[in-house]
């Protein structure tokens, strides 16, 4: 008679969520893998007594607008940028109690609004351009079957020829500045190494885009002693993460703007020209290609 050894149930139970663990980081773009010590570039907990001007697309509300009070919480001069300034009614209180910091009207989309408003502040140093300005775009229209190709030139306008024309435009205020960091609001969903999921297919290629034109950005810049940095803010609790998450099932500790912000920043202070061009976390890791 052949005896059957039976399993002990908790080794397959370890098996069974680790694998749940590693398909939960596919899905997510890896946003919930923790990088190790020696994989840290930048001390995403250091906090730096640094200042200067920095100018805020998209700065009404999510990561923008908490990007935009923590800097002037810091001291910073502050050029924050909306669409609808009269509605953005957090970034005018924040405007409103610190005299450094300034709202403006400003679509990214549009080339005529970003000239304006580069010649308002011509000759105006500015140390860091972050281009954080962004959308996501309906899910099912990026769908195989479902493409809406005017969703997806919009997507790629406003997440990819934004950033370069605000480059462009205010290129000169950064080569001024003491500091010259021109940065870019990416995403792990623009890893190619990383995703695992045909859902914001438009949204995904846009920050893979991104991140190959301020790349090549970077090298443009380089002479000039210009940063260029590309930093994915993490799997953030705003509008257009829940719309990216809604319908997958998919359980997510979610940062807080707030908390993205503050890393955020921290990374910013610490991006050096050795870095430039480098695809990192909030956590202050190289993300792959």
């Amino acid at each position: 008679m052949t005896r059957t050894r039976s399993l002990h149930p908790l080794p397959i139970l370890a098996l069974v969520f680790a694998l749940i663990g590693l398909v939960g980081e596919a899905l997510a773009g890896g946003h919930g893998r923790a990088p190790r010590p020696e994989d840290l570039l930048v001390d995403p907990a250091k906090r730096t007594d640094i200042s200067g001007t920095v100018l805020i697309t998209g700065a009404n509300r999510g990561i923008g607008l908490e990007l935009a009070r923590n800097y002037a919480a810091r001291g910073w001069a502050v050029i924050a940028t909306a669409r609808k300034p009269d509605k953005a009614d957090e970034l005018n209180a924040i405007a409103k109690a610190n005299r450094k910091v300034s709202v403006e009207r400003l679509d990214v989309l549009e080339q005529g609004q970003v000239d304006a408003l580069a010649e308002k502040y011509k000759g105006q140093p500015i140390d860091v351009l972050l281009n954080n300005a962004a959308i996501l775009g309906a899910k099912e229209p990026q769908t195989l079957g479902n493409y809406d190709m005017d969703l997806f030139l919009r997507v790629m306008n406003t997440n990819v020829a934004g950033p370069l024309r605000m480059t462009q435009a205010f290129l000169e205020n950064v080569a001024a500045s003491d500091q010259k960091k021109i940065v870019a609001i990416t995403s792990v969903q623009g890893s190619i190494t990383l995703i695992r999921s045909d859902t914001i297919q438009f949204y995904n290629s846009s920050k893979s885009a991104l991140n190959m034109n301020m790349r090549a950005v970077s090298a443009a810049v380089k002479d000039r002693g210009i940063t260029v940095a590309l930093i994915s803010p993490g799997a953030v609790d705003t509008d257009m993460m829940r719309t990216a998450l809604a319908g997958t099932n998919f359980p997510m500790r979610l940062l807080t703007p707030a908390d993205s912000a503050e890393a955020v920043i921290n990374v910013i202070d610490q991006y050096g020209m050795e870095l430039s061009g480098t695809f990192m976390s909030h956590r202050g890791s190289k993300i792959p290609w």
